[in-house]
């Protein structure tokens, strides 16, 4: 390839809200906000020129790259989304920035060119992602509370449910481990904490697991 159009939406978890990452056009000389792009030159791997993008932006050499596929897809031009933790990077010009901001997804402006179909194409993208497989633990501490790990799910996938079904669901998909420690809360009452079951969904889990929420 060699010019190609790099478009990443940057999905951002932040204390049980997604977020997106948004540029102003032409790095601020523009009025509107756009997704995170730009025009590569000579790119021979694609995910390599996707990464090298991102980090004009911050740090993000651990963020795991996803296609995206369906929107207007072609030789020249290279869609992916992410999903990180917004406290695990630095985005390099700050949160709240005249260039680059974090918004809610429910509080995305007008954006430039087909930016706000590439988002939503995204959006359902990570949300069937989320529904069948455990990414969502990449965006947790490696201990963490079912409380924590609903407010995760809820804040992804906007879902609706209480903590027992919730919990009910998960622990039968048999990716949690139990442990013996357990967290203080605000109200001084402790909340058990749990781990990702790594080992048993590389062997079993892939084949079944999905969230029906």
């Amino acid at each position: 390839m060699n010019e190609v159009t790099i478009d990443c939406v940057v999905f951002g978890y932040d204390n049980g809200s997604l977020k997106v990452l948004l540029s102003r056009e032409n790095k601020g000389v523009g009025t509107k906000w756009g997704l995170i792009s730009g025009i590569v030159k000579n790119v021979k791997k694609a995910d390599e020129a996707v990464m090298n993008l991102l980090n004009e932006f911050g740090n993000f050499e651990k963020a795991s790259l996803k296609l995206l596929t369906g929107v207007g897809a072609n030789s020249q031009t290279l869609r992916y989304y992410t999903v990180i933790n917004i406290e695990d990077y630095r985005i390099k010009f700050g949160a709240v920035d005249a260039y680059q901001r974090w918004f809610k997804t429910a509080e995305i402006p007008d954006l430039i060119h087909d930016h706000n179909l590439i988002l939503d194409y995204s959006l359902y993208q990570l949300e069937t992602y989320v529904r069948e497989s455990p990414v969502g633990f990449n965006l947790l501490p490696e201990k963490f509370t079912i409380s924590e790990l609903m407010n995760l799910y809820k804040g992804i996938l906007g879902i609706e449910t209480d903590k027992e079904s919730f919990s009910r669901k998960f622990l039968k998909k048999k990716v949690l481990v139990p442990l013996k420690e357990k967290k203080e809360n605000i109200s001084n009452e402790s909340d058990k904490l749990y781990k990702f079951n790594t080992s048993f969904f590389d062997k079993n889990a892939t084949r079944d697991f999905v969230l029906d929420f």
